[in-house]
Protein backbone atom coordinates (compact mmCIF):
# COMPACT_ATOMS: atom_id res chain seq x y z
CA UNK A 1 0.00 0.00 0.00
CA UNK A 2 1.40 3.43 -0.90
CA UNK A 3 1.77 6.31 1.52
CA UNK A 4 -0.81 9.11 1.51
CA UNK A 5 0.39 12.29 -0.27
CA UNK A 6 0.59 14.25 3.00
CA UNK A 7 2.94 11.67 4.51
CA UNK A 8 5.14 11.84 1.42
CA UNK A 9 5.38 15.65 1.65
CA UNK A 10 6.11 15.56 5.39
CA UNK A 11 8.87 12.97 4.86
CA UNK A 12 10.36 14.97 1.99
CA UNK A 13 10.36 18.23 3.96
CA UNK A 14 11.84 16.45 6.97
CA UNK A 15 14.63 14.97 4.89
CA UNK A 16 15.41 18.39 3.41
CA UNK A 17 15.47 20.02 6.86
CA UNK A 18 17.91 17.33 8.04
CA UNK A 19 20.15 17.84 4.98
CA UNK A 20 20.21 21.61 5.42
CA UNK A 21 20.78 21.38 9.18
CA UNK A 22 23.68 18.98 8.77
CA UNK A 23 25.21 21.03 5.94
CA UNK A 24 25.31 23.96 8.38
CA UNK A 25 26.87 21.77 11.06
CA UNK A 26 23.98 22.34 13.47
CA UNK A 27 22.61 19.91 16.02
CA UNK A 28 18.88 19.46 16.38
CA UNK A 29 19.09 21.34 19.68
CA UNK A 30 20.88 24.26 18.03
CA UNK A 31 18.30 24.46 15.26
CA UNK A 32 15.51 24.22 17.83
CA UNK A 33 16.99 27.17 19.73
CA UNK A 34 17.08 29.22 16.52
CA UNK A 35 13.45 28.31 15.82
CA UNK A 36 12.43 28.96 19.45
CA UNK A 37 11.19 25.39 19.79
CA UNK A 38 12.27 22.07 21.31
CA UNK A 39 14.74 19.49 20.01
CA UNK A 40 11.91 16.92 20.01
CA UNK A 41 9.98 19.08 17.54
CA UNK A 42 12.96 19.20 15.14
CA UNK A 43 13.34 15.44 15.52
CA UNK A 44 9.65 14.96 14.66
CA UNK A 45 10.03 17.25 11.63
CA UNK A 46 13.04 15.35 10.34
CA UNK A 47 11.27 12.00 10.75
CA UNK A 48 8.25 13.32 8.85
CA UNK A 49 5.99 13.04 11.88
CA UNK A 50 5.31 16.73 12.56
CA UNK A 51 2.31 18.44 11.03
CA UNK A 52 3.97 21.77 10.23
CA UNK A 53 2.17 25.07 10.15
CA UNK A 54 3.15 27.75 7.64
CA UNK A 55 4.59 29.71 10.53
CA UNK A 56 6.81 26.78 11.52
CA UNK A 57 7.96 26.29 7.94
CA UNK A 58 8.96 29.94 7.65
CA UNK A 59 10.70 29.93 11.04
CA UNK A 60 12.70 26.80 10.15
CA UNK A 61 13.62 28.17 6.73
CA UNK A 62 14.71 31.48 8.25
CA UNK A 63 16.82 29.66 10.85
CA UNK A 64 18.49 27.71 8.04
CA UNK A 65 18.94 30.87 5.89
CA UNK A 66 16.88 29.55 2.97
CA UNK A 67 13.59 30.44 1.34
CA UNK A 68 10.64 28.42 2.61
CA UNK A 69 10.16 26.88 -0.85
CA UNK A 70 13.59 25.26 -0.55
CA UNK A 71 12.23 23.03 2.21
CA UNK A 72 9.94 21.57 -0.46
CA UNK A 73 12.85 20.98 -2.82
CA UNK A 74 12.57 24.16 -4.88
CA UNK A 75 15.81 25.84 -5.83
CA UNK A 76 16.55 29.33 -4.59
CA UNK A 77 15.57 32.00 -7.09
CA UNK A 78 18.36 34.49 -7.31
CA UNK A 79 17.31 37.48 -9.31
CA UNK A 80 19.79 38.83 -11.80
CA UNK A 81 20.52 42.51 -11.29
CA UNK A 82 18.49 44.74 -13.59
CA UNK A 83 20.36 46.75 -16.15
CA UNK A 84 19.70 50.45 -16.00
CA UNK A 85 17.63 51.90 -18.78
CA UNK A 86 15.97 48.62 -19.76
CA UNK A 87 12.39 47.89 -18.90
CA UNK A 88 11.27 44.41 -18.12
CA UNK A 89 8.80 42.93 -20.62
CA UNK A 90 5.19 42.75 -19.47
Amino acid sequence: MSKPPLDIVKASVGQRVRELRRSRDLSQAQLAARVASHQEFISDVERGEANLTLESIVRIATALSVEAAELFGAKSRKRAPRKRGLKEPK
